[in-house]
């Protein structure tokens, strides 16, 4: 992770940890009590670029391992699309850079450690910000810009961490950069793109004027207002670190992510013919992967199966999916979805 992130996250939980539980009731619970309401439809966009290198020094990737790039990507949007209840979306445009990127392009924190970064690494002769102006993008076109690059860990090469970001204004002006090296399985990229994401809105939430953006290392106030009980959320890229990031990325006010424009993205509205906080189809052609036009729901009625559970909370009841706002028992355990205490889980019963 980012070095300078790591150490005022210690700090600010050093300062936090006197009077954390005092407050956790009293200011915490208010928020976490009542996400919020979506007013009128609005909901922050993001332009992220999501650049594929395919050819370095330390590997090479098939276009079949490209397609999995984009489609991790792909469900990573959707997560955050979910898991913000419709409040911020990712605009993804793709870019693949075939060009070979030699050794001598990548910074090392260590003889045999590797990462891509966004400035060219002393006299090289290239890097993303370069490739980037040949290409002809232009100053404030991106408020995001992540690289996914070919790296096999093998003898002598090895990463610093498993994702990095660097902070808002890095490149193209105004954008933050993440950068995320191709030397594991494929399906957990889509966990390191959320959490970095994570890290670039806590830049772009600080640099707006709030400061109060929860530590997004320190998972211990989730377990301590979700009970002893829940499982424990190591590592925090993990199917159950996912659930913290949905936290998170829930419990945000609606003034929150949008004070965020005042430098990055833009505030957009969707109509929604029900008032339910659910889009009734995509402004963006096909932008948004969550609808009622998608669900096959109501554009009349926020519940549209009438089981209790209304249309934006069937979309969102899960982790990386939602009930089935169509169907009162998506379990199939007899209960309605509305008073099921699980409703994707029929054992949990």
């Amino acid at each position: 992770m980012n070095l300078l992130k790591l150490a005022v996250t210690a700090a600010r939980s050093a300062t936090r940890a006197l009077h954390i539980r005092v407050l956790a009731f009293s200011i915490m619970a208010v928020t976490l009590a009542a996400p919020g309401v979506v007013g009128a439809g609005e909901y922050l966009r993001l332009k992220i670029l999501v650049i594929v290198y395919d050819n370095t020094f330390a590997g090479t990737l098939t276009s079949s391992e490209v397609a999995t790039v984009r489609r991790e990507v792909g469900e990573a949007v959707e997560f955050i699309w979910r898991s913000s209840r419709m409040r911020l979306h990712l605009a993804v445009d793709d870019l693949t850079i075939h060009r070979f990127v030699p050794e001598q392009e990548f910074a090392k924190s260590d003889p045999d450690r590797y990462v891509l970064p966004f400035w060219d690494v002393e006299e090289a002769g290239g890097g993303v910000a370069a490739d980037l102006a040949d290409l002809g993008y232009r100053s404030g076109s991106y408020d995001v810009v992540v690289a996914f690059y070919a790296l096999e860990i093998g003898p002598g090469v090895s990463t610093p961490f498993g994702a990095g970001s660097y902070s808002v204004n890095s490149l193209l002006g105004k954008a933050a950069y993440v950068a995320i090296p191709m030397s594991w399985a494929p399906s957990t990229l889509n966990n390191y793109l959320e959490h970095e994401l994570l890290h670039v809105l806590n830049d772009m939430f600080n640099e707006s004027g709030y400061t109060g953006f929860p530590l997004i290392h320190n998972v211990k106030l989730f377990q301590f207002l979700n009970g002893e009980h829940y499982p424990p959320l190591e590592p925090w890229n993990s199917e159950s670190g996912s659930d913290y990031q949905k936290w998170l990325l829930g419990n945000f006010t609606d003034v929150e992510y949008f004070d965020v424009v005042k430098r990055w993205g833009s505030v957009e509205t969707f109509k929604d013919h029900d008032g339910d906080g659910l889009p009734d189809y995509s402004p963006y052609g096909d932008e948004l992967s969550i609808t009622e036009e998608n669900l096959g729901s109501s554009t009349s009625h926020a519940d549209t199966d009438g089981d209790g559970l209304g249309d934006l909370e069937e979309a969102t009841a899960g982790v990386r999916r939602g009930t089935d706002p169509n169907n009162p028992d998506t379990d199939g355990d007899g209960l309605n979805d509305g008073s099921d205490p699980d409703p994707l889980e029929p054992e949990a019963r």
